[in-house]
Formats: structure tokens, C-alpha cells, sequence
């Protein structure tokens, strides 16, 4: 269980830092398929940077980085469960800045399809945060 724990932070920091390339390059973004015209931003802009007119500024590289921090975090985590590279004693805390990092950039980059991301950093900000599921606890975590 602890494997499939690792395993699923790894793959949502690798998935949430990917998230940089858009604030990198903030002119280009996924063109929204025709059915969703009505978004105010393309998968990978901001919308809120857009709105403020500041999306080709600093603040989109700091955007970058900030995703690429909260995916690294994750990641870390991930290898924090199942102790290698990182104490065990650090995933928690890993897994925290994390979850509150993408969660702040998956709000600012909102997009209808950033569910499945914002659930996970949701359901992982809670695990941490309410730590006593018995479910880590058995895992020694």
C-alpha cells in the first residue's frame, strides 16, 4: 500500500509540474476543444493573469516555478513514503507544501479541466492535514 501511496504522488507532481511549460510560454496554451469556447483561457493560461493584463511579466515565470516547486514537492514526497532519496520523516511536510502550492496555482490557472488535479490536492491537503486516517496510521506513515 505504501508503494501505491508513492506511486500516486509521484504521478500527480510529475502532472503538476508540467504545469509550468503553459506560465513559460503563457502566449501559447492547449486551444480549448470547440465545445468549451465559453472558458475565459486556454489549458495552460491563466485566467487570472489574463484578466489583470500581466500574463507575459515576471509573475507568469514565478508562476513557472511555483508549479515546478509544488511538483517537486510531490514528487518528493512520493519517494519519502517509500524511503529512498528522502527521510520517511519529511513526506508529510512535502506532501503539505505541496498540496497548498498546487492548489493555489491549480486556482489561478483554473480550467474545467483541472478537476481531477484539484481533487487530488484536496483529498492529499486533507489526508496530511487530518492526519489520524487510520488507513496511514497502519501504514506507518
Amino acid at each position: 500500500m505504501k508503494l501505491i501511496i508513492a506511486v500516486l504522488l509521484i504521478v500527480h507532481g510529475l502532472i503538476i509540474a508540467s504545469q509550468s511549460s503553459g506560465s513559460f510560454s503563457p502566449a501559447g496554451g492547449l486551444q480549448n476543444p470547440s465545445w468549451l469556447n465559453w472558458w475565459p483561457a486556454n489549458l495552460g493560461q491563466s485566467w487570472l493573469l489574463s484578466m489583470l493584463g500581466i500574463e507575459r511579466t515576471l509573475f507568469a515565470w514565478a508562476g513557472g516555478f511555483l508549479w515546478l516547486a509544488a511538483g517537486l514537492a510531490l514528487v518528493a514526497a512520493g519517494f519519502g513514503v517509500i524511503g529512498i532519496v528522502v527521510p520517511p520523516a519529511w513526506w508529510r511536510s512535502l506532501a503539505l507544501a505541496g498540496a497548498v502550492i498546487s492548489l493555489g496555482m491549480l486556482t489561478v490557472y483554473l480550467h474545467p479541466f483541472y478537476g481531477i488535479g484539484i481533487g487530488a490536492s484536496a483529498v492529499l491537503l486533507a489526508s496530511v492535514v487530518w492526519a489520524q486516517w487510520s488507513l496511514l496510521e497502519r501504514l506507518g506513515l
